[in-house]
């Protein structure tokens, strides 16, 4: 049972569907993807990717060395440096590696939006192309090669359930950084920002969501009295 709650919370319908689409992702073994970048605007460069299974087996996992100097700013967050990247292969071996890969799969990545964006700008950017979407939900995105890309971030929003301001989120649910969600279900957090522990940080929460009482904020503010 989660460390933050002492009795079983109870769902509602909302929830049970979130509980119901994590299980079923953990039958599919899908496919988990983490991204780091030399920042988070729209001309972003991809510098680390990883991939991996829910099961936990590692498909890729590589340094990108881009065009540009890794901003300072961004070095602070993810650690990576220009000499870090040196001798790293370029966009389009690691692209040639990576879309067979995710390839007709289910993919989940954490704060989505911004993951496909930097995929398609860096292809762009090398004269390459992603398939063309079949159809775009909110999310998941859907591609005509099969390949379908879920928000983890706001799936995780849609269960925790603690309710926000920002009109951009649609669905009145405030989004966590990763970290924080996975502390939310009690699991630990040593390393971030970077491609393949956060991809594993993905891949326990996604278990915490399927397990048997995942935590919940409503559950936790009545227990903080």
């Amino acid at each position: 049972m989660n460390s933050l709650s002492s009795s079983v919370p109870r769902y509602n319908a909302q929830q049970g569907l979130v509980r119901e689409q994590a299980r079923r992702w953990l039958e599919q073994d899908v496919l988990v993807l983490d991204t780091e970048a030399t920042g988070l605007g729209e001309e972003a460069q991809l510098i680390e990717v990883a991939v991996m299974t829910l099961g936990g087996r590692v498909l890729l996992d590589t340094l990108v060395r881009p065009t540009i100097a890794v901003p300072r700013e961004a070095t602070l967050i993810h650690g990576l440096t220009d000499a870090d990247l040196a001798q790293a292969p370029r966009f389009p071996e690691v692209f040639a590696r990576l879309w067979p890969l995710l390839q007709g799969r289910t993919v989940l990545a954490y704060g989505m939006p911004f993951d496909y964006r930097l995929l398609g700008y860096n292809a762009h950017l090398h004269g390459l192309a992603l398939p063309p979407e079949l159809e775009r939900e909110t999310p998941p995105v859907q591609l005509v090669d099969g390949t379908r890309l879920h928000c983890l971030m706001q799936l995780y929003a849609q269960f925790w359930q603690e309710p926000s301001l920002d009109s951009r989120n649609q669905d009145g649910w405030r989004r966590k950084a990763l970290a924080m969600a996975a502390r939310q279900q009690g699991i630990p957090v040593q390393e971030t920002h970077r491609a393949l522990p956060d991809c594993r940080l993905k891949a326990a929460l996604v278990q915490a969501l399927a397990g048997e009482s995942p935590a919940t904020w409503q559950a936790v503010r009545a227990l903080a009295g």
